[in-house]
């Protein structure tokens, strides 16, 4: 995807709040260590999607981060996509609060009713055990072509139909440019981390959402 068709789909501003009630699906890729996780909620209306992503980093690796590779975390944590909600949350420390995550999660939860979070199931965590015993629908997801190839061509093609809107949201941006794509030899597609230019999460679990 182009950076241009990808800014189509920024189609008008998003508050959480303006879907109070609304039925949502998620998706959390979680980081193992010190770098991003993302927590990004799909909401359906018809055929179009509301795409809200949820992103943190621990505060301390952040600040090298951005001294080092020039990514604009300091600025983006400053920046709110909507009203009370910054771009990139940076959290204390310098290793992945799986508390702070799990909280804005179950905030998440009270506004929108979300039927089904899909996780990594191979870098699960003491917050999935977590989550699942607060009632939250938990859904291992698989990261093979099997699980991934389907969500991620719906995806290109309901942003080349601009029937999604991410409001333009930064830091999904600058992850849908990192992309790098594999394809095994029956023409399955999945994004490849160990491929990909830079950070890719947030991509990843908007794609599992969709699946």
């Amino acid at each position: 995807l182009s950076d241009q068709q990808w800014m189509e789909c920024n189609k008008a501003p998003i508050n959480l709040n303006d879907f109070k009630g609304m039925t949502a699906y998620a998706g959390l890729d979680l980081a193992t260590v010190r770098d991003i996780s993302a927590f990004v909620i799909i909401i359906p209306e018809d055929d179009r999607f509301t795409v809200i992503p949820f992103c943190f980093a621990p505060k301390e690796n952040a600040f090298i981060r951005s001294r080092r590779d020039q990514v604009d975390y300091i600025g983006w944590s400053k920046e709110d996509f909507y009203e009370g909600q910054p771009l990139i949350e940076l959290t204390d420390g310098d290793v992945t609060d799986y508390n702070y995550i799990k909280k804005k999660i179950k905030e998440v939860a009270e506004v929108v009713n979300i039927k089904s979070i899909a996780y990594d199931r191979w870098n699960s965590s003491q917050l999935v055990i977590d989550l699942t015993e607060d009632g939250l629908p938990m859904e291992s997801y698989g990261q093979g072509f099997a699980s991934m190839s389907a969500p991620t061509k719906e995806l290109e093609k309901l942003v080349l139909g601009k029937q999604i809107n991410h409001a333009g949201n930064k830091v999904l941006r600058w992850m849908c440019s990192n992309l790098a794509m594999k394809t095994d030899p029956a023409g399955n597609i999945k994004m490849d981390k160990s491929k990909s230019s830079e950070k890719i999460d947030g991509m990843v679990a908007l794609v599992m959402a969709l699946g």
